[in-house]
């Protein structure tokens, strides 16, 4: 649980937490702060609970839609019983460091996507980032090429641009920062770009603010402003999006509404 300034923050609320406070899901939570997503009662750490696809259910409403709730349970992935929290997914029921990916073994948080894949006779996950593509356009794994380092690819893999990347191959084309396959990006010639490098040397900067400007924007000459950079020298109010045709431009320099007098 992330912690700021000395204090300990509530998983749930976001805030400090005093004295007391529940620990679950391997993070600290306030006693009214971890409830089911159900009925928004508190949940007694001390008993069982299901954590589903990013939402907590108590005992008593999962009994609601299921009577078999509370029997004794088996995880589909180590085999062992499961006597507290657990996860479900591909209709099982697993310990939540169980449910992991069956190519890079990273564990898969319920919420995100996944891939069902057979593994031994047994239907186990894989992230979104190593799901096998075998007999997709004829490739099977080994004959995918990094378009980075152009060395053959023999494990996970990320695709993007219409290529086929190692993980520590995905980089920021400026920054060389490695840029995770989750995470927004941008092109350049064709290469990746980062977002941080993106807004502070390829997007146009505002004359006034200096910041990267997003969307639609005043253009001068050389200089553009974000709209609300840009104060009427008349009646002082900030320009909107899409006042284009109501702007006219004075003395050279100065900004004002078409229909404002001076």
């Amino acid at each position: 649980m992330a912690e700021k300034s000395g204090e300990t923050l509530c998983a749930g609320c976001h805030k400090a937490i005093g004295m007391k406070w529940v620990v679950a899901l391997d993070q600290k939570w306030h006693r009214y702060c971890f409830c089911c997503d159900t009925c928004k009662m508190p949940i007694d750490s001390r008993k069982s609970f299901f954590f589903d696809k990013g939402l907590r259910t108590c005992v008593d409403c999962a009994k609601k839609e299921d009577p078999t709730v509370g029997q004794a349970k088996t995880c589909q992935g180590c085999g062992d019983g499961i006597d507290k929290a657990w996860v479900i997914g591909l209709g099982s029921t697993w310990h939540s460091n169980c449910f992991k990916c069956a190519e890079c073994s990273r564990v898969i948080d319920p919420k995100e996507k996944f891939f069902k894949v057979e593994v031994d006779g047994k239907n186990v996950p894989k992230c979104s980032d190593c799901k096998v593509t075998k007999g997709v356009a004829g490739l099977d794994v080994k004959e995918k090429v990094c378009a980075g380092c152009e060395k053959e690819i023999d494990s996970a893999w990320v695709v993007a641009l219409s290529k086929h990347w190692h993980h520590d191959c995905f980089k920021c084309s400026h920054c060389s920062r490695k840029i995770d396959s989750k995470e927004k990006f941008l092109t350049n010639l064709g290469k990746p770009i980062c977002m941080g490098c993106n807004n502070d040397h390829f997007r146009s900067k505002c004359t006034v603010c200096g910041k990267p400007i997003a969307g639609t924007s005043l253009v001068y000459k050389e200089s553009s402003f974000h709209h609300a950079c840009v104060n009427c020298y008349v009646c002082d109010k900030a320009f909107e999006v899409g006042d284009h045709e109501n702007i006219r431009v004075v003395n050279g320099k100065d900004f004002k509404h078409a229909d404002c007098k001076k």
